[in-house]
């Protein structure tokens, strides 16, 4: 990174209130990952929702990086690396590369920072030693198989309940030492609403519409479950991190519904 990006993040952390800073070296990593600016994105519930929910595991830690506003025009461009907003830590250097997407739109934007981070843009490609990267949200919840190749695992539903349980089987296997196709496959056994897209088999009719999802493991579910939330009035929904610097700055940002009033969703 160069000294115009560490006074930028600096001076974007002194004007928020709420942001957490974990020592390194003592938790998993977690990078938080928007699609497109800080401005747009502080201004997401979603997103603000999962920084709170890993920040609040004892043994992770997660901080957050946001698509370079047009102004900057050497970081758009790829000149300087990507890295965290927090600790300005690389990419590359976290266990985990998490996406948060609502919009279609921005499925673009998840290129830029996988290649402006040095990561490899399919999952195919990545090694043990690259950060598991993960997409999460309602557009991926929808349909998550257009941008399937880019992504070793889906989060599909809500997240209040999932990622707990996906922490507890990351942190187990790399406790066991599991390599990185036994990690997938036991989170995808363990855990509803996980959707690993090489463990599969895709097949489509001609106009474009899927035809079959087949599992490439034995014991793997055949049909992926969208993970739903039990009671989601056991959950506060609320703004965690208030930025001068976010859309809606002056407003404080609360969840007063969620989907359909019949829990249909």
């Amino acid at each position: 990174m160069n000294w115009k990006q560490k006074k930028k993040y600096e001076a974007l952390l002194e004007r928020e209130q709420g942001f957490v800073k974990k020592v390194w070296g003592t938790c998993y990593s977690v990078c938080l990952a928007y699609p497109n600016t800080y401005r747009i994105g502080m201004a997401n519930l979603g997103f603000q929702t999962v920084y709170k929910i890993i920040n609040e595991l004892p043994s992770f830690l997660c901080e957050r990086v946001f698509l370079p506003a047009g102004d900057d025009a050497e970081f758009v461009a790829g000149a300087v690396e990507t890295v965290s907003l927090e600790s300005q830590k690389p990419l590359r250097d976290f266990d985990i590369l998490a996406f948060s997407i609502s919009f279609e739109n921005d499925y673009p934007a998840v290129l830029k920072i996988l290649e402006s981070g040095g990561i490899p843009l399919k999952a195919k490609d990545r090694k043990s030693k690259h950060p598991l990267v993960i997409g999460g949200g309602i557009a991926l919840t929808l349909n998550p198989e257009p941008p399937a190749d880019f992504f070793d695992v889906f989060v599909l539903g809500e997240a209040e309940e999932i990622l707990p349980q996906f922490a507890r089987v990351f942190a187990e296997a790399r406790r066991m030492d599991l390599g990185r196709k036994a990690m997938l496959i036991d989170l995808q056994k363990q855990i509803p609403g996980i959707y690993v897209p090489s463990l599969y088999a895709v097949s489509y009719f001609p106009e474009g519409k899927i035809k079959d999802v087949v599992p490439l493991e034995e014991g793997l579910p055949k049909k992926i479950q969208v993970s739903p939330i039990k009671n989601i009035n056991a959950f506060r929904t609320t703004e965690v991190v208030s930025s001068a610097d976010a859309e809606m700055a002056d407003m404080f940002l609360v969840e007063v519904n969620r989907g359909c009033p019949h829990l249909c969703r």
